[in-house]
């Protein structure tokens, strides 16, 4: 007699040739025809065929695998799939209580190529082949890229639910995304609602990218529409605005401005606009700034363009201290770090020898002082940003204190400002209101900030005014490397600069005593934080699993509101037909 080892079964089964019409498949619960094999001390019978399928399988609808289940009766389940009630066996995942027909999980899916009837994870009921509609009024749709079933394109569909799809559109379609509009993940579901969608705000039916979560809900056109980071594209998403920007060509004369750049758009360039909140880039702002870049102001790690103003907080730039006034910046949330995208095109160039690092100039500044003189430095200073070290340009090593400029005949000295010749009193300079002015540029100028002075014929000139020279000075590498030479020589040891290096040194020791303790509990936090990491991980790990349930608990509701929503119409056409 031939007996086999079955997955389903505890004992060995032995085969018989004709089958038995008084019992029934354990399995499939049909009545025994042909051959079968069983175990008669247990009463446990399958045909042939059942006893060929597989142990385990992997399916589009469920994440885990499913495993062949055999359930005692009367036990019974609700097919996942069809909404059916089954009973005998199921392809089950036990920790996610998800259950399968055995028909249902091993139809024909999209990637069965000639079949007639498929099974998609858009749609809980099986998708038929459509054949080609030669009358106008018998054409369909595809839900996902709205454009007719016809022609030489393949398409399924439900024509119970009027739910048609292209083959091509199920096969290119993801089941699951991350979009800029919601922090969750956003799942693909066969709404039995009207919805209004989160990107849009139109009316939407069936498809639709779903957080049932947060009840947010994305219509496919919205979800999958192009991002920035497509070419040619005549309407994109953009992170920074929840509606469509569709591209258009600039008007001359309009007033209207580009969120980025704050410049006016007009012709003859193009723009991508959102005309119903007069929201509006530049195409070159929409598209062509990188998502993200490494940058020598912040090496540590890379930064993501974003929208700003971020909400409740404040931000300035990094690198100038100006407010972050523009829509679109760079920012490392995890630095805090912020630049503005017109910052983040300058790049550190020019020496200053007792610092490490290249400076950076930088026009014009907000919240910055030069750490040699203490002033404030607005207009053009050399700035280390990754050490918060900044030099008014007139202070740096390699520039004279008299210098030659075009605009006065006689040579110019920095002075402080101001002068007594401009005050009524000496007591009065912190309280004048007076305004101060430059002989160069003839406009207001800071009476606090230096300048470069005449004595003969008191002729005052800005620093700004005298950049050029100022900068030339600096582009001469044999000058600034003689003067770097010269901070600390030999031939000094015993000069007047001796006893300020010495004052230096004592208060640099005071503070490397005093950063001590707080560099302690630096390393103490830095290990805490690890602890935290290696914890969020571990709790990430268990909430993936429930991610997935829950996921799929919301999936089920779906289908459950849309069964009971066909039951009512089901009943409320019995009640009224006659």
């Amino acid at each position: 007699m031939d007996f086999i080892k079955h997955f389903l079964h505890r004992h060995p089964l032995s085969f018989i040739d004709k089958g038995n019409e008084e019992l029934c498949c354990s399995r499939c619960l049909k009545y025994l025809s042909g051959p079968t094999y069983g175990c008669s001390r247990c009463n446990f019978f399958i045909h042939d065929h059942c006893a060929e399928l597989p142990p385990k399988i992997e399916h589009f609808l469920h994440p885990c695998p499913l495993v062949l289940k055999v359930l005692p009766l009367p036990l019974v389940y609700n097919c996942n799939l069809c909404i059916e009630r089954g009973a005998g066996s199921s392809y089950r995942c036990e920790e996610c209580n998800f259950d399968m027909h055995v028909e249902c999980a091993l139809k024909p899916t999209m990637k069965s190529e000639g079949e007639e009837l498929i099974q998609h994870f858009t749609h809980w009921h099986p998708l038929q082949l459509v054949l080609e509609k030669k009358k106008e009024e018998d054409q369909v749709c595809c839900f996902i890229c709205q454009k007719l079933c016809s022609g030489s394109a393949t398409a399924y569909g439900c024509k119970q639910c009027e739910f048609f799809l292209h083959n091509s559109c199920m096969t290119s379609i993801p089941r699951k995304i991350n979009h800029f509009f919601h922090p969750c993940p956003l799942i693909l579901l066969t709404s039995p609602f009207i919805y209004t969608c989160g990107g849009c705000d139109e009316r939407g039916s069936f498809l639709t990218f779903s957080c049932g979560r947060c009840c947010f809900q994305l219509d496919v056109k919205c979800a999958l529409l192009p991002t920035v980071k497509s070419e040619d594209a005549k309407q994109i998403q953009h992170f920074s605005h929840q509606h469509p920007l569709a591209l258009c060509e600039s008007i001359n004369g309009s007033e209207v401005r580009c969120r980025a750049c704050e410049e006016i758009c007009s012709g003859p360039t193009y723009t991508f606009g959102c005309s119903r909140c007069s929201f509006f880039f530049h195409r070159s702002c929409a598209v062509e700034l990188p998502q993200q870049i490494h940058h020598p102001f912040h090496s540590k790690h890379p930064l993501t363009l974003s929208a700003f103003p971020l909400k409740n907080f404040q931000y300035y730039c990094a690198a100038c201290g100006f407010d972050v006034r523009s829509l679109l910046a760079y920012r490392c949330d995890k630095c805090e770090f912020t630049l503005d995208k017109d910052c983040a095109k300058l790049t550190p160039s020019f020496k200053y020898g007792p610092h490490p690092h290249l400076l950076t100039l930088i026009d014009k500044t907000d919240r910055i002082s030069c750490d040699i003189c203490r002033k404030k430095a607005n207009n053009f200073c050399l700035r280390c940003v990754a050490c918060r070290f900044s030099i008014h340009l007139h202070c740096h090593l390699s520039v004279p204190k008299t210098i030659n400029h075009k605009c006065h005949i006689h040579p110019l000295t920095l002075t402080d400002s101001p002068f007594e010749f401009e005050l009524n009193s000496p007591q009065d300079a912190h309280n004048m209101d007076d305004e101060f002015y430059c002989d160069v540029c003839e406009e207001k100028r800071d009476k606090f900030n230096q300048v470069f002075y005449c004595v003969t014929c008191k002729f005052i000139a800005e620093t700004r005014c005298v950049f050029s020279v100022l900068l030339s000075f600096l582009t001469n590498s044999d000058e600034q490397s003689r003067m770097s030479s010269r901070i600390i020589s030999t031939d000094e040891e015993n000069s007047e600069i001796d006893p300020v290096l010495a004052k230096l040194d004592e208060e640099i020791a005071k503070c490397r005593e005093k950063a001590k303790p707080f560099e302690l509990e630096i390393e103490s936090l830095k290990r805490l934080i690890q602890k935290l990491q290696a914890r969020l991980q571990e709790l990430e790990a268990k909430l993936e699993p429930i991610t997935w349930g829950l996921d799929k608990l919301e999936e089920d509701r779906f289908l459950y509101m849309y069964e009971l929503k066909h039951k009512m119409k089901g009943k409320h056409s019995i009640e009224a037909s006659p």
